[in-house]
């Protein structure tokens, strides 16, 4: 788990989508047609998201330093 699912927010767009993200990663944000989906595919995007930081050269988010060096 690359984000405690407490750090991530959810809500549901008026489609009835969930939208997950979280403030400890802005930018990055997944959706689903459950919560369940939705907090996957988010663990899933934050974790191309801190690789394409980590790629490009750009900073990793102190919250995810250790976690993601482990991780990747």
């Amino acid at each position: 788990m690359i984000v405690e699912t407490g750090n991530i927010t959810l809500r549901q767009d008026e489609d009835g989508v969930w939208i997950a993200n979280s403030p400890l990663l802005p930018g990055c944000h997944a959706s689903g047609e459950t919560k369940y989906e939705a907090v996957l595919n988010f663990q899933e995007a934050a974790k191309a998201h801190l690789e394409a930081l980590r790629d490009s050269g750009r900073p990793i988010p102190e919250a995810f330093r250790k976690k993601f060096i482990l991780v990747a």
